[in-house]
């Protein structure tokens, strides 16, 4: 059995929204560079010390950064796959739940970084945001890859 996968016209907008989060990756660079500056943290130092946390908020700003890209890092590989197969069968749900992601990973950030949130909670609306899109593309994304199967016309009826 062979499949054709027949781009959609709409995917340009898959792609365009998978640059997006390039862009958005890009931005933590120059953002935590600035906490790190601010808290001067020496390279290669990934993290500042529990105790110069306890002493600085700059040090604490610059931990909440640093993890705010890390976890942007965590993500983006499982993002842009499911937004990649998802776009194939439902490209402009995809892109609008690829930019609902980007913009909640981009005020996650923003708020993980907020001298008035403590522990790091302004970074909670974000990952609501954020978790909206990756449950739309986790569940588009399955039904996209088991259209190709077959089964998703012989068995489950939902995706043609």
């Amino acid at each position: 059995m062979s499949t054709s996968i027949t781009i959609p016209n709409e995917y340009g907008y898959v792609l365009l929204t998978a640059y997006l989060s390039t862009i958005v990756g890009y931005w933590h660079l120059p953002n935590t560079g600035r906490f790190r500056k601010a808290a001067k943290v020496p390279y290669p130092n990934a993290y500042a010390t529990p105790e110069q946390v306890k002493e600085s908020k700059a040090h604490y700003l610059f931990n909440c950064a640093q993890r705010s890209h890390a976890t942007f890092l965590e993500h983006q590989p499982q993002f842009l796959t499911t937004l990649l197969i998802s776009g194939l069968k439902f490209p402009l749900f995809s892109s609008a739940m690829g930019v609902l992601w980007c913009t909640g990973r981009f005020i996650y950030a923003k708020g993980y970084t907020d001298p008035n949130q403590e522990q790091g909670k302004g970074r909670m609306t974000g990952t609501k945001i954020f978790y909206i899109g990756t449950l739309g593309l986790l569940g588009s994304a399955f039904l996209s890859a088991v259209s190709f199967t077959g089964l998703g016309d012989r068995v489950m009826g939902l995706v043609k």
